[in-house]
């Protein structure tokens, strides 16, 4: 190396460390996808309950409850009750359209009103009605 002892000791421990050093770098990025990928897996089985933790069920069994919802069940899934609002939707929208035929049916043509200024004055007051009064 250099000849000079204490300086060959400082050099390799420099390398040494150096190399300790990016070793622990990468190790320690290793750990931390390690650590993301063990939360995902447990995530996904889902964890047993233990002491002040209650159990957690796993992807499969959430998707399976959500599917389960989905589908009719004679009353209690959300598509029953999607199902039930929509039954009662439709029943106010018939019975409005049905009301609104009844009234359209039963007031008869419709006649368009013109009116008409009357030039009268009222009962000796002085007032005058209509275009007379703008006068």
């Amino acid at each position: 190396m250099t000849g000079i002892a204490w300086v060959d000791v400082f050099v390799i421990i420099g390398i040494v460390g150096t190399g300790v050093a990016l070793l622990w770098k990468a190790v320690a990025g290793l750990m931390v996808k390690v650590r993301r990928l063990s939360h995902f897996l447990d995530d996904w089985n889902g964890e047993a309950a233990r002491p002040g933790v209650p159990y957690r069920p796993g992807f499969p069994e959430r998707v399976a409850v959500i599917e389960q919802e989905l589908r009719p069940n004679h009353g209690s899934s959300l598509r029953d009750a999607v199902d039930r609002l929509e039954r009662g939707v439709r029943r106010v929208e018939d019975g409005l359209t049905t009301h609104l035929e009844q009234h359209r049916l039963s007031a008869g043509p419709i006649v368009n009103v013109t009116t008409t200024q009357a030039t009268d004055s009222y009962a000796g007051d002085g007032h005058q009605q209509g275009a007379a009064a703008s006068e």
